[in-house]
């Protein structure tokens, strides 16, 4: 559910900028609508925390650190594959169909996901370097480490960025390996490592904690050049107390006290294609409809931002159910043909 939540914030914060560049001068969105960024700093949060329950008690084992790479890649890879690819195959069949910024940026560094300046052709791709980071760090404490060593190797990676922060980053891959946004997967990951240690009488109190942390730093950015979206001011604004409202959430669910809808487990479940395939639909309804005149009234802006959001969710269970899910079984039955359990 909060999966769908987070991928929910940044469609929104697309739909800003679509409206922006098709929406004819008319402004329907904007104000809160520009923190739907914070969507990626909450699914960071929920990297850690995910990673650090399916590797527990799996330390020591070069096994299964192969394993879990091997599902990592199977789970982010192709589908990212593919969407890359169709911008690649615009760019050569249409090369003025897509901005110029465009221009220059390497489709094998898109594919294998390596920092480049401007980032990957897929925009949102940007994360996955990251996400890539971070399954490399966890990869090399389940080779080498061990369940009592993790907090201190996790603290530990903490304190080196916190360090680093004052020295300069120059280049993509000096940006990735010091930033900031590597706290809100040692936060998450921290989170699951604890979060049963919670008592449940506090699990409602840090989920409103976190919320009004929220709200609050929203207030305090409005005036904030692009809404506070530097690594270090996000994780602070909106990181860290996302590692407060999953600690909650996890607590109420294990206690039996909130079921998430159906409805909204399924939308998690299509995130992911949510966020690989929503600026493709963006692009193209507000490009219909500025062509068509739509746009350029309240009422047209409005009808065309929701056109934009149902699109996208259709748009995303169709590719989860028909391509996503498809692609992972037949990357899970390699995987364990291939791989001995440990």
């Amino acid at each position: 559910m909060l999966r769908a939540a987070a991928a929910l914030a940044v469609v929104i914060y697309h739909m800003v900028h679509a409206e922006d560049v098709h929406g004819g001068g008319v402004s329907v969105l904007g104000g809160p609508a520009h923190y739907g960024y914070a969507g990626v700093d909450v699914f960071f949060v929920i990297s850690g925390f995910i990673i650090a329950r399916i590797t527990a008690g799996k330390f020591g084992s070069a096994t299964f650190a192969v394993q879990f790479l091997c599902r990592r890649a199977v789970r982010i890879v192709p589908l990212y594959w593919l969407c890359t690819l169709a911008i690649a195959a615009v760019l050569t069949l249409h090369p003025n169909a897509l901005s110029s910024k465009f221009e220059n940026k390497s489709l094998l560094d898109s594919l294998l996901m390596i920092p480049q300046a401007g980032g990957p052709l897929l925009a949102v791709g940007w994360t996955l370097s990251y996400e890539i980071f971070f399954y490399a760090m966890a990869a090399l404490g389940l080779a080498f480490g061990s369940r009592a060593a993790i907090h201190k190797a996790l603290l530990g990676w903490a304190l080196v960025l916190l360090f680093l922060q004052a020295v300069p980053a120059h280049g993509p891959w000096i940006s990735l390996l010091t930033s900031p946004l590597s706290i809100q997967f040692i936060a998450g990951a921290l989170v699951g490592l604890h979060w049963r240690r919670l008592p449940s009488v506090l699990a409602i109190p840090a989920i409103a904690s976190g919320i009004a942390w929220m709200i609050a730093a929203g207030f305090l950015l409005l005036d904030a050049p692009g809404h506070g979206q530097s690594d270090g001011v996000r994780t602070l604004a909106f990181g860290l107390p996302a590692t407060l409202l999953i600690a909650g959430l996890a607590r109420l669910e294990a206690d039996g006290k909130a079921v998430a809808p159906k409805v909204l487990v399924q939308l998690g479940d299509a995130s992911y294609s949510l966020y690989l395939t929503h600026l493709f639909v963006l692009s193209l309804v507000s490009r219909l409809g500025s062509g068509l005149d739509v746009t350029g009234t309240v009422t047209g802006n409005t009808m065309l931002l929701i056109i934009m959001f149902i699109a996208s969710w259709i748009t995303a269970l169709a590719v989860h159910k028909c391509v996503e899910k498809p692609l992972l079984k037949i990357g899970n039955h390699v995987i364990q043909s291939r791989i001995r359990e440990p």
